[in-house]
């Protein structure tokens, strides 16, 4: 039986290449969720609405198996709530949530402006604050998750080989192509047992920053 995949900021890259290693498989159906119809790339599998709007979501949740959110990258709180109720509504339990690197501490920053732009992980004001709180929800949401934590992410055209640490795992800073994310993702998506009730973070092989 086929897999009903709804994703959610589907313009986002990410979400995008994810779709491109999804559309041909013939075990998924996927359903894409995305605000702006300037941003529609494939017309037919398409929903417009605003993940901020739950009725919008709700509707795009019907008959949905798999929640695959790359929705953000701000105001993260307000989204996981919505993605919850959502879903409980319409009975789903599988989702994968794209969050971020250092949500949990477990990276040290030491640039100056990373650490401005990023703040603190406590701190429910700062970037990665809202972040660590929308992952939390998830987490303790009943559902059966596993949020995603990319290390810096790149453009390259390229598969990478992947490190994954988990939830109680220390990292290390380094990076990650979209395309790696976007393609691990959707392998995920063909084994929903895999990382289930875990928070992973993802770096390629061989690009730590000692």
């Amino acid at each position: 039986m086929k897999k009903n995949v709804l994703i959610l900021g589907a313009s986002a890259p990410i979400a995008r290449y994810s779709y491109e290693f999804l559309k041909n498989d013939p075990t998924v159906n996927v359903t894409l969720f995305l605000r702006n119809p300037d941003k529609v790339f494939d017309k037919e599998r398409s929903i417009i609405g605003d993940a901020t709007n739950l009725d919008d979501l709700v509707h795009a949740m019907k008959g949905i198996d798999i929640v695959y959110s790359c929705l953000g990258p701000y105001n993260m709180v307000l989204l996981a709530k919505h993605v919850i109720e959502a879903m409980n509504q319409n009975k789903i339990k599988r989702v994968y949530w794209m969050a971020t690197l250092g949500i949990y501490g477990e990276v040290d920053f030491n640039d100056e402006e990373a650490i401005a732009e990023l703040g603190d992980y406590r701190d429910p004001d700062t970037y990665l604050g809202d972040q660590r709180i929308a992952a939390d929800l998830i987490e303790n949401s009943h559902l059966d998750f596993t949020i995603i934590r990319p290390n810096w992410l790149t453009d390259k055209e390229i598969i990478e080989d992947i490190r994954i640490e988990n939830r109680n795992g220390k990292s290390l800073i380094g990076e990650i192509s979209r395309q790696t994310v976007g393609k691990y993702l959707a392998t995920l998506i063909n084994e929903p047992t895999t990382h289930m009730y875990d928070s992973i973070a993802l770096t390629a092989k061989g690009k730590i920053h000692e």
